[in-house]
């Protein structure tokens, strides 16, 4: 059998391993920049532009086919009395709204 190498450094998950990683973070700027959490717009642009890429390379049919093997996925896990579930929770929701669009118009 071949030996294996050892890698420099403690050992991955280990205490070692721990204080080292915690003492990195938040060391380079991305860091302090907070990412997505912290600028929802990026997030975004970036989801953006790739839906925009994976449009180029799958057309928007695809969209569609992996909606609806989604929604085959729900039927199938939690049954077709789930849809009935969430159109009702649906209605009971706009029916609210509108009483409180229409007190608030009164």
């Amino acid at each position: 059998m071949a030996e294996q190498k050892q890698r420099p450094g403690p050992k991955p998950g280990s205490e070692g391993a721990t204080r080292i990683a915690d003492a990195h973070r938040g060391s380079h700027a991305h860091d302090r920049e907070g990412g997505f959490a912290a600028n929802p717009d990026l997030a975004r642009s970036a989801g953006k532009v790739g839906g925009e890429r994976v449009k180029e390379k799958y057309g928007s049919n695809f969209y569609t086919l992996i909606g609806r093997k989604g929604g085959e996925a729900v039927r199938d896990a939690r049954g077709p009395e789930f849809y009935s579930q969430i159109g009702k929770k649906g209605r009971e929701e706009r029916a609210r709204r509108q009483r409180v669009q229409e007190s608030a118009e009164d």
